[in-house]
């Protein structure tokens, strides 16, 4: 009788701890408990890394300074004809163009990829708990793991413990507690798909695709300008530079098909969805989280717009970080999958 009691004790604690602890990380991922509000949208570049992570990050910069003249993008290369940044990814852009303040578009654009001034962003909208924690939902699927297989161990003596009259009530006890961890497995289990989402950053990017001056497509109208149309719907109106940023990707795709970001998530490149509804036939992007801007082939060409808004104003060191991916919005490459959007 002592072994039984001791062998239910045991399975029991096998079930009831990775069950607090998924409970516990359920609860981190649930973010703020407060409804979101337009206060709470981050800048254009947070906007971009959310919802599309670095690579739409490094479109919505680039297409900022394009906008209002700063940068001048031909032949496949970036030109700087002012020297003026506003915030901490303008400067990097800066860098990467090189002592003679031009460089190549698909050597500026992996760079920006890869800076980590671009993956701080990411882990900025981690602490305003839009986006899990960096490791958390590798954590949270581990604990998932243990706890079903605690959960197949405790069915299993449960049932044996059924059997001899004397031991039935301990294989009821067993039983029981695991159909409790069967419920709390599906109550606090790991998001189905890998995106980087806690439940208040979900609901910011659900806001932010609603919201009437955010989801404005029109240049002119939309509070970041040029940079805002890219930033929110994955769309660079302009077509020249659109084509310009389609050659970039696809030179770059040759060489590499997707590109990875934060959480390891792969992210298309924002140029080459986009150029699958054109004439152009570009290698298609990884599907992944946190992709890229889709580049629209058919809307307006107007570059109009500055690429920073009222609510964008300086991204300041934020930046996206490569383990969120990123997002389910509208976008580019974005989506896509494996996670929504998140760059950090």
């Amino acid at each position: 009788m002592l072994y039984a009691i001791l062998v239910t004790l045991c399975c029991a604690a096998l079930i009831a701890v990775p069950s607090v602890l998924l409970w516990r990380v359920r609860r981190q991922a649930r973010g703020r408990s407060v409804p979101p509000t337009a206060e709470d949208f981050p800048d254009v570049l947070g906007v971009a890394c959310l919802l599309g992570g670095v690579e739409r990050v490094a479109d919505t910069v680039i297409t900022a300074m394009h906008a209002d003249g700063r940068v001048t993008v031909r032949d496949g290369k970036v030109a700087v004809g002012d020297a003026t940044a506003h915030n901490a990814v303008e400067r990097a852009l800066l860098k990467h163009c090189g002592a003679g303040w031009s460089n190549s578009l698909r050597i500026v654009v992996r760079e920006l990829r890869r800076d980590p001034l671009v993956h701080a962003i990411g882990r900025s909208l981690e602490k305003l708990d839009m986006l899990l924690p960096r490791g958390v939902q590798a954590h949270w699927e581990r604990v998932a793991r243990a706890q079903t297989a605690a959960l197949v161990v405790g069915a299993v003596a449960g049932v044996v413990l059924l059997f001899p009259a004397a031991f039935r009530p301990l294989g009821v006890v067993l039983l029981a507690l695991a159909l409790a961890g069967v419920l709390a497995r599906v109550a606090y289990g790991p998001h189905k798909s890998c995106d980087p989402y806690t439940d208040f950053g979900r609901n910011v990017v659900r806001l932010i695709n609603t919201d009437a001056s955010w989801n404005r497509k029109s240049v002119g109208e939309h509070p970041g300008g040029a940079a805002g149309v890219v930033a929110v719907h994955g769309r660079v109106p302009d077509k020249k530079l659109r084509a310009q940023l389609i050659e970039a990707t696809r030179t770059r795709t040759t060489h590499r098909a997707g590109a990875t970001s934060r959480t390891g998530r792969s992210r298309g490149s924002s140029a080459t969805t986009s150029s699958s509804s054109s004439t152009s036939s570009t290698a298609t992007s990884s599907a992944s989280s946190c992709g890229g801007a889709v580049l629209d082939t058919g809307g307006d060409s107007g570059t109009s717009g500055s690429g920073h808004s009222g609510h964008s104003g300086h991204s300041g060191g934020h930046s996206c970080s490569s383990g969120h991916s990123c997002s389910s919005s509208s976008s580019c490459s974005s989506g896509s999958s494996c996670g929504g959007g998140g760059c950090s």
